[in-house]
């Protein structure tokens, strides 16, 4: 249990730092994408309005006196430097309306006429007035007598973003390795507080279940003396219902706090789980009968599993017993037990008076109960579900309740583990 709450502790607290990283890096590698996009825009734009070329004396783009004042300082606006013209790599294609080419690639070394042609036929046919090809980002614009396109070498920018994002995620990554140590160093002192909470509440559970074991017994001793003199009557009945009933529920209080145990080990043997099932069914046919309740079933007799037997009884004792409890006169409980696959399969389906749809887990919450007033007249605490689902998450195994209407059906599966008969 302990380790479970550890385990979930420390992977809520991975995942939301994870989902903030993956915002943050997300944001600083998209803010790079923009601010690199922005600078090779004006670049090409800037060539584009210079007739194909980069003038050195130019003092960078015009701020037009409405324009904000922030804007100018923007970390996104892209500062022109007498330097920039020999650091861009770009080359540039005129075609006249006469028919002539004319190719300028004095700006860039690593290509030539002929593949300079190439890329400009590959733009031209494709018909698009701007967008990228490979690593040139390519942009046409109209002029007197000619087109201009432009091939702008963005080969750094691409590498840049790529390098910042792959040491941004490394470093992300790095960061979450290092969180995940901590807390599984530490994750146990986050914990403890609510660890040393349910220690006591199970150490009080257990105390006060043997304490309170010898006052019934007295009681009950007492009511049977009475009866021994006076004879039975409605008071010693009910006197001797209550203890019952505190009996169960101590005992149910029992069982769950020892399941709780972290060193709570099962008795494993090889039994015939098919019998057991066919023989608390028979069991229950007086319930079923008193009832009026329409039963369908399909057990296999023959199937057997290791686990224990005692805990295997209790599980189906306890779905059957609610099935019965919540299934109204005249309703209809339908029960499976086959295999599937590796695995014991069971279902119970009933009838009930409510509408239940979906996913029903909050019905293994414990001391949760549907109806109230229909679990005392029961003699329901709300612990039945819960117990069954300790039994087969002990056994490694998964329990479902699932409302389809005015129907709800249970149903678990659990590993034969016929390997691992003794």
């Amino acid at each position: 249990m302990i380790k479970k709450l550890q385990r979930k502790f420390i992977f809520i607290t991975i995942s939301s730092l994870f989902i903030v990283l993956l915002i943050v890096v997300g944001t600083i590698n998209a803010i790079n994408i923009i601010q690199t996009e922005n600078k090779t825009n004006e670049l090409i734009n800037i060539i584009l309005d210079h007739d194909g070329v980069l003038p050195r004396d130019f003092k960078g783009p015009k701020i037009k006196p409405k324009d904000d004042f922030n804007k100018m300082d923007s970390p996104f606006r892209f500062e022109y430097s007498k330097e920039t013209p020999f650091q861009t790599r770009y080359f540039s294609i005129k075609f006249f309306d006469n028919g002539d080419t004319v190719i300028d690639i004095k700006n860039i070394a690593s290509i030539d006429y002929l593949e300079a042609s190439d890329l400009a036929e590959l733009v031209i046919n494709s018909g698009k007035t701007s967008g990228y090809k490979g690593i040139y980002k390519f942009k046409i614009s109209e002029k007197d007598g000619y087109k201009l396109l432009v091939f702008l070498d963005c080969r750094k920018d691409i590498l840049v973003i790529r390098d910042f994002a792959i040491v941004s995620i490394f470093v992300g990554i790095l960061f979450l390795i290092l969180v995940l140590i901590l807390l599984s160093i530490l994750s146990k002192r986050a914990i403890k507080p609510f660890i040393e909470s349910m220690e006591k509440q199970k150490r009080f559970i257990t105390d006060a279940g043997h304490e309170i074991k010898t006052p019934l017994a007295i009681i009950s001793a007492n009511t049977e003396v009475i009866e021994m003199y006076n004879g039975e009557n409605e008071w010693t009945q009910s006197i001797r219902n209550q203890v019952n009933r505190l009996s169960e529920l101590i005992k149910s209080l029992l069982s769950l706090a020892k399941m709780d145990e972290n060193d709570f080990n099962l008795e494993m043997e090889e039994f015939s789980c098919g019998d057991v099932v066919c023989n608390l069914v028979d069991n229950f046919d007086a319930l079923f009968n008193n009832k009026n309740l329409d039963l369908q079933k399909n057990i296999d007799s023959r199937l057997k599993m290791v686990g224990n037997r005692n805990d295997f009884y209790n599980l189906i004792s306890i779905l059957l017993d609610n099935s019965v409890k919540y299934t109204p006169d005249g309703g209809k409980i339908e029960i499976f037990f086959g295999k599937k696959d590796n695995k014991v399969e069971f279902s119970i389906l009933n009838t009930c008076e409510e509408f239940l749809q979906g996913d029903l887990r909050y019905l293994f919450d414990r001391f949760y109960r549907l109806d109230n007033s229909r679990s005392r007249e029961g003699g329901g605490y709300g612990i039945g579900l819960s117990i069954a689902e300790s039994i087969v998450k002990a056994h490694k195994g998964k329990i479902t309740a699932i409302g389809k209407g005015n129907e709800v059906c249970f149903r678990f599966l659990l590993p034969q583990n016929l390997d691992k008969r003794k």
